[in-house]
């Protein structure tokens, strides 16, 4: 099932096509360009996780789009506020990452989108040769990267 992603300037993108997938880059490019649309069921398991009223949450999180009963998930300054930076501000992290939206999970990372790309050349935005290892932390997602690689050539 698909779900749906909101840029800041109020256009929709559907989210779940059958890319070939590649391990997160973790940049924070989506979370900053889309805004997911959340229900009440995720909106609930969200706020308990943070300890906080559904309707905390409602007010200080989402905003409401009326003509289809949907709630849209707010910014912060520049990204979802869920988006938690690591201590050089390269790598990102999800605090509710285990209770995302679905269109957050949804989201499949690929080299064809250009998000991705362009998280991929923030890791080395220099003209330099950046390394898998440099990409990814683990040997097992270099390996995925690789597959990812060689099933888009196949295409």
């Amino acid at each position: 099932m698909k779900g749906y992603l909101q840029m800041q300037d109020g256009t929709e993108h559907k989210v779940g096509d059958s890319w070939p997938q590649i391990e997160c880059f973790r940049c924070g490019i989506c979370c900053a360009r889309y805004r997911p649309r959340v229900t009440l069921e995720e909106i609930g398991c969200i706020a308990e996780k943070l300890g906080i009223s559904t309707d905390a949450f409602l007010s200080g999180y989402v905003r409401t789009v009326l003509e289809e009963g949907a709630y849209i998930l707010q910014s912060t300054s520049e990204t979802c506020p869920f988006l938690l930076w690591d201590k050089d501000g390269i790598k990102a992290t999800c605090s509710i990452h285990s209770l995302r939206p679905k269109a957050c999970r949804n989201w499949v990372p690929s080299l064809s989108r250009p998000e991705c790309r362009e998280g991929l050349a923030r890791l080395r935005p220099s003209s330099e040769l950046l390394l898998p290892s440099e990409m990814y932390p683990s040997r097992k997602a270099v390996k995925r990267l690789f597959a990812a690689v060689r099933n888009r050539r196949s295409v």
